[in-house]
């Protein structure tokens, strides 16, 4: 064998060797990662400080692999830092973390259906910070993000969800409330995940139930909001959003 074959062999190996290893580092942080940002986030309280969160974030950061998942996750991530802040009354911070999420998501190119419904997610969940007519062009964003989530994958319960959020929360004035019963319905028709896979997001369901239960309430519709209460808690007893609901309607 001449010495540079040698050294092109020698190249591969380590170059396989790296991938291996690589791979092997996400693999282990991207297993459940759904469900280790939410423990976190649980911890961050009893903790009182979000740096599990943090550091889920930092070992994204460090991955030598880079991909649209990675980058969802930590905007995920964040989101969640967001929301630690924001119920611990750092109103502050918690608008510099979920712009730094929107950042995040955004810059991607070529998003995918998973990250254009988190992005219209993060944007939707951002409103609550605007006001007039900032607070409409964000709408529209949000739906326009959800629509294009559903045009590559119409089985992204997520994005029917956020669209449903949208509607549900944009005002009667401006046309809302006619379609968030609709896409909630679709919503709750389909699977968490299109393929199960523990990298991916499964988040919405549990979302989805409990503003159906919601909408139902408010329109005094008690019958159908149990019923949609029922069905949650079969699949969704511990959920706090879900439960909240069963006292309220203990009477009804």
């Amino acid at each position: 064998m001449n010495k540079l074959k040698f050294v092109l062999l020698v190249f591969v190996a380590i170059t396989l060797n790296c991938n291996k290893t690589f791979a092997a580092e996400s693999d282990s942080l991207l297993v459940n990662i759904q469900k280790k940002v939410y423990n976190s986030f649980l911890s961050a309280f009893k903790d009182g400080n979000a740096d599990k969160l943090v550091n889920i974030e930092k070992s994204l950061d460090g991955l030598k692999q880079k991909s649209q998942i990675i980058t969802y996750w930590k905007a995920y991530g964040k989101y969640y830092e967001s929301l630690y802040y924001l119920k611990t009354s750092d109103k502050k911070k918690a608008m510099s973390k979920l712009n730094d999420a929107i950042k995040t998501l955004d810059n991607v190119k070529d998003k995918n259906s998973e990250s254009l419904a988190l992005l219209a997610y993060l944007q939707s969940f951002s409103i609550q910070y605007l006001g007039g007519p900032s607070a409409a062009l964000m709408a529209n964003k949000v739906k326009s993000n959800a629509q294009l989530a559903l045009q590559l994958d119409s089985a992204n319960l997520r994005a029917w969800y956020v669209l449903a959020s949208n509607d549900y929360y944009t005002p009667v004035a401006f046309g809302g409330g006619k379609k968030c019963e609709k896409y909630l319905l679709k919503a709750l028709s389909l699977n968490e995940q299109t393929i199960p896979n523990t990298y991916m997001p499964s988040w919405g369901k549990a979302e989805a139930y409990s503003l159906l239960v919601d909408f139902y309430y408010n329109k005094a519709d008690y019958k159908k909001a149990k019923k949609i209460l029922s069905q949650a808690l079969a699949s969704y007893s511990t959920n706090y959003m879900i439960n909240q609901y069963v006292e309220k309607l203990k009477d009804k």
